[in-house]
C-alpha cells in the first residue's frame, strides 16, 4: 500500500488503515470461536478444561452482555439438542444491528430454546434489563441436582443484569453509581459498590443455581482479567465487604447526595459483619477471551500493512483527558526522530513522558528503538494500545472516554509547533471500543490529527470548549462533516478499548 503522495493523501490512508487495524482486532475477538475452542463435546460427555459433564437434555443457558449472543449461538452449535430453555439480556439494538451488517451467526439460532431480551439503552441499567434480570433470577432459582447451567458474561454485563437489594430502587442505585462516574471513579469501584447493593452480583447467581453445577464461560472487559470484577462478578466470590462500598462512597464525597436508602442498606449489612458463603465448588469459571488477544491480533494487522509495531499497554487506565495529553507527547516524541532526532527535545519530551505520565521508561527506550529502526527503513510506525479509561465530568456535553481522549489528544497535538508547522512526518490517532458503542453515543470513538483543531476553528468550532464541556461526541459530529467519528454499530463483542497511534514520514515509500 503506498504512502507517498500529497500530505492529504498520506493522512486519508493512515486514517483508513487505523481503522482496518482496529477491524481486525475486534474480529480475533468475536466469541463464537472462543466458545468453541472451550467446550469440547464427547458423546455425551462435555469436557471443559479439566472437568467433565454428563449431559442428558439438562442444560440450561443464562447470559448477559454484549457479546452474548455468539457465545449462545456456539454453545447451541456444540451441545444441540442437550439445551431446555434459558434467557439472556443484551443490549438494546442488538439483534437489528447484528442482523443489519449480516452478522446473524453473532445471534442464536432461529429456533433457539433461549430467550433473548434487550435493554440498557445507552449502556445504562433500565427497567427492561430489570426485568430481564429477574427472569434469569426465577430461572436460575428454579434449577435441581441434576441440571447444568452455562453461564456467558461478557462486557456491559453489569447495566443488563441490574438486581438491587430489595429495600433499594434500580433509581436509587443507578444515581448512586452516576454520581461516582461522574466524580472519576474506577471500574472496579464502580463494580464493589454494584456487588454490594445487589441480589445477583458478587457471586450470587451462582450461589441461587445450587445445587445445578454451574460452567460460567467469561469475556474479559476489565484490566488486569480479575474474574470477581467482570460484570461485577455474578459467579465468582466476592471478596469485597460493605465496608468496601462505604468507603469507595467516602473517597469520592458523595455520602451526603446518595439515597438514604443506600447509606442505611450498606451500614446495617457492615455492623451485622455476617459470614459470606464461599463454597463454589459446584462452579467453573472459565476466561474465554481478553483484549491480550485484540491486540495481538492488530499488531499482526498493522505489521502486514506495512508498519513498525510495537505494543505499548493492555492496561491503560487513568484519566481520558491526560492520557490523550499522553499520546500527543509521544507522537511528538516519535516525530523528531523522523524531524531529525534533536536531542535536547528528546530528552524533553522522554522526561515529560516519564515522570508527570508515567510511562515505564524501558518501554519509551524501545519506542525510540522502533522509531529510529523504522526512520532508517523508510518505514511507518504503529503504537499500540488497550485498556479502559475514565472520564471526570466537568460539563454537560455528550461523548464517551474514546471520544474525549481523541479530542484531547487533537488539542494537545495543535499546541506543539513541532506536530504542526515544523512536521517531517504526519500523525493519527485512533480510540475506539471494542463493543462499537462509546459513552451514550452512537459512534465507537474517534480520529485525530494535529490540523483537526485548526480546521475546526476555521468552522467556528472552539475544540477547547468542547473538551471542557465533555462534548466531545458533538465536536466530532460537526468538525470535518463528520468524518472523524468512528462509527462501527454494535460490534457483538466487548474487550475494552483498543489505540492506535501511527507516525508516518514525509517520504515517497511503497509498502
Amino acid at each position: 500500500m503506498a504512502h507517498g503522495g500529497t500530505v492529504d493523501n498520506v493522512v486519508v490512508q493512515m486514517k483508513t488503515d487505523v481503522k482496518t487495524i482496529f477491524n481486525a482486532a475486534v474480529d480475533s475477538v468475536l466469541p463464537r470461536q472462543m466458545v468453541h475452542n472451550t467446550l469440547k463435546l464427547s458423546g455425551n460427555v462435555l469436557n471443559v478444561e479439566d472437568r467433565s459433564y454428563m449431559l442428558n437434555h439438562n442444560v440450561h443457558v443464562v447470559g448477559f452482555g454484549k457479546a452474548v449472543g455468539g457465545m449462545i449461538r456456539a454453545v447451541e452449535e456444540e451441545v444441540g439438542d442437550h439445551i431446555v430453555g434459558g434467557v439472556a439480556s443484551v443490549p438494546l439494538g442488538t439483534q437489528e444491528a447484528l442482523r443489519t451488517k449480516g452478522r446473524g451467526d453473532l445471534l442464536p439460532l432461529p429456533d433457539s430454546k433461549v430467550v433473548l431480551m434487550e435493554g440498557a439503552a445507552d449502556n445504562l441499567p433500565d427497567e427492561a434489563a430489570h426485568t430481564a434480570a429477574q427472569r434469569i433470577s426465577d430461572h436460575v432459582s428454579s434449577l435441581t441436582a441434576g441440571d447444568l447451567l452455562i453461564v456467558l458474561i461478557t462486557g456491559g454485563g453489569s447495566a443488563l443484569l441490574p438486581a438491587p437489594v430489595p429495600s433499594v430502587t434500580l433509581q436509587e442505585k443507578r444515581s448512586v453509581i452516576r454520581l461516582l462516574a461522574a466524580r472519576g471513579a474506577t471500574i472496579n469501584e464502580l463494580n464493589t459498590v454494584r456487588k454490594n447493593l445487589s441480589t445477583l452480583k458478587g457471586g450470587k447467581l451462582a450461589l441461587a443455581a445450587r445445587p445445578a453445577q454451574v460452567i460460567s464461560l467469561i469475556l474479559s472487559d476489565i484490566v488486569g482479567d480479575h474474574l470477581d470484577l467482570i460484570a461485577s462478578g455474578p459467579t465468582v466470590p466476592d471478596s469485597s465487604t460493605p465496608q468496601d462500598a462505604i468507603n469507595v462512597i467516602h473517597k469520592y464525597d458523595i455520602q451526603d447526595d446518595i439515597p438514604l436508602s443506600v447509606w442505611s442498606y450498606l451500614t446495617r449489612q457492615y455492623q451485622r459483619k455476617s459470614s459470606k458463603d464461599r463454597d463454589f465448588s459446584h462452579v467453573q469459571n472459565v476466561l474465554v477471551g481478553s483484549n491480550g488477544i485484540a491486540v495481538s491480533a492488530a499488531k499482526v494487522c498493522a505489521e502486514k500493512l506495512g508498519y513498525r509495531t510495537l505494543v505499548h499497554s493492555t492496561c491503560l487506565q487513568g484519566e481520558a483527558s491526560s492520557t490523550g495529553e499522553m499520546y500527543a507527547t509521544m507522537a511528538a516524541l516519535l516525530v523528531n526522530v523522523f524531524n531529525g532526532r534533536d536531542r535536547i527535545i528528546e530528552k524533553s519530551l522522554f522526561n515529560s513522558l516519564l515522570q508527570k505520565y508515567g510511562v515505564d521508561g524501558a518501554c519509551l527506550r524501545f519506542v525510540l528503538q522502533v522509531a529510529v529502526e523504522a526512520e532508517s527503513q523508510k518505514k511507518p510506525v504503529c503504537v499500540i494500545s488497550a485498556g479502559e479509561t475514565t472520564v471526570t465530568l466537568r460539563g454537560d456535553g455528550k461523548g464517551g472516554r474514546n471520544q474525549e481522549m481523541a479530542l484531547a489528544t487533537a488539542v494537545a497535538m495543535s499546541r506543539d509547533n513541532s506536530l504542526r508547522y515544523e512536521c517531517h512526518a504526519q500523525v493519527v490517532f485512533m480510540s475506539a471500543g471494542t463493543d462499537g458503542q462509546d459513552g451514550p453515543t452512537d459512534a465507537a470513538g474517534a480520529l485525530a490529527d494535529p490540523g483537526q483543531v485548526t480546521r475546526a476553528d476555521e468552522q467556528g468550532l472552539a475544540a477547547t470548549e468542547f473538551l471542557e464541556n465533555n462534548d466531545s461526541y458533538n465536536f466530532y459530529k460537526s468538525a470535518d462533516g463528520g468524518q472523524g467519528l468512528v462509527t462501527t454499530g454494535l460490534t457483538g463483542t466487548n474487550v475494552m478499548d483498543i489505540q492506535i497511534l501511527t507516525v508516518c514520514g514525509s517520504y515517497d515509500s511503497n509498502l
